[in-house]
């Protein structure tokens, strides 16, 4: 007798375990995934910052050799002992713009060393990272009150108070980070710090300048302990700065070094020409930078850009175009009648 064996049918139960299983599986793996592109993503507050400065026209086209040099309104940012330089009334515009990061700067500046002996200058920005579709959607605020003094005729000190407030809308792949806000109300991370500098003039075309940043050493990137100097020669309406700028661990989990290098030379006594080199020791890249403008006696408006041209190959964000335009107004210069621009420049 021949027996047939009917096939073996696998419980009702057992299938649709097995099917839920499949399907976690699945929504697991795809969520590692997803997760791990996101984390690729990710990128820490202070990228696309810039170390929290503000570079304006000027000093963005020296390549940000402007310690020693740079005077005008781009002292209260660079180098606070310059304010007190010259004899000027100054007020500025500024827009900036990172093509990379998507940072957008803009904000204003006054200076005025005509009234008292102590020159005094007000800054003030707001920065955007990202644009609309960035998911982390952060912002900073950045006031910075600085005065200058004259030690005699040789030398002047500076002090820059500074007021940094920095948030982040959205959130990020990685939750709530380090700068997040719970709530319109609440930022994360708000800072009171200041910067020192000193001045020399060693000759009438050789000047000194040294400066420290956000000295009350925040242990954040975003507002990271950095020490410079720069040596700066003048002859006749050319200008040649060499800069060098040590940024502490909290950025790079170690001291690197900045090195800047900028010329200026203004032509006909009103069109000022730049060019300048960056080397960045942490972030790894190299870029050039160039610039120009017109001033007069009663104001002037520059251009300032910047092209990185090394950058790490693994870096998404490297290579960045950086452009910056301001517009200043002169309001006393405190000029003989008969003194050009040359006569307030560099600034």
């Amino acid at each position: 007798m021949l027996f047939l064996r009917r096939p073996s049918r696998t419980p009702p139960m057992r299938v649709r375990a097995r099917s839920l299983a499949t399907v976690f599986a699945t929504v697991i793996a795809g969520a590692s995934v997803t997760s791990a592109a996101l984390a690729d993503d990710y990128r820490p507050p202070e990228y696309g910052y810039g170390y929290g400065e503000v570079e304006q026209p000027r000093t963005l086209a020296m390549g940000g050799a402007a310690r020693a040099w740079g005077w005008s309104t781009s002292a209260i940012a660079s180098n606070p002992a310059n304010l007190a330089a010259q004899h000027v009334y100054h007020f500025e515009g500024l827009f900036g713009l990172d093509t990379k990061s998507h940072r957008l700067q803009f904000g204003g500046a006054v200076m005025d060393s005509i009234t008292s002996r102590i020159a005094l200058g007000v800054l003030a920005t707001k920065t955007t990272l990202g644009n609309d579709s960035d998911r982390y959607q952060r912002g900073a605020l950045d006031v910075r009150v600085a005065g200058g003094y004259p030690l005699g005729d040789k030398a002047a000190l500076g002090v820059t108070g500074r007021y940094l407030r920095v948030t982040q809308d959205g959130v990020g792949p990685l939750g709530v980070g380090p700068v997040s806000r719970s709530s319109a109300d609440d930022p994360n991370y708000r800072t009171f710090t200041f910067d020192a500098g000193l001045a020399f003039s060693l000759t009438e075309a050789l000047r000194l300048g040294a400066v420290g940043y956000n000295l009350t050493s925040t242990s954040n990137a975003l507002a990271p302990l950095m020490f410079g100097g720069g040596l700066g020669l003048k002859v006749g309406d050319a200008t040649l700065e060499g800069n060098m700028l040590a940024v502490d661990k909290t950025t790079w989990g170690a001291w690197k070094t900045r090195a800047q290098l900028g010329g200026e030379l203004l032509l006909a006594d009103h069109y000022p020409l730049r060019l300048g080199y960056l080397y960045d020791q942490g972030s790894k890249r190299h870029a050039i930078s160039w610039g120009l403008g017109y001033v007069d006696r009663s104001f002037a408006i520059d251009a300032g850009f910047r092209q990185e041209i090394i950058a790490p190959s693994d870096d998404p964000f490297g290579k960045a175009f950086i452009f910056n335009v301001g517009a200043r107004y002169f309001y006393d210069v405190g000029l003989p009648s008969d003194g050009g621009a040359s006569s307030i420049y560099p600034g």
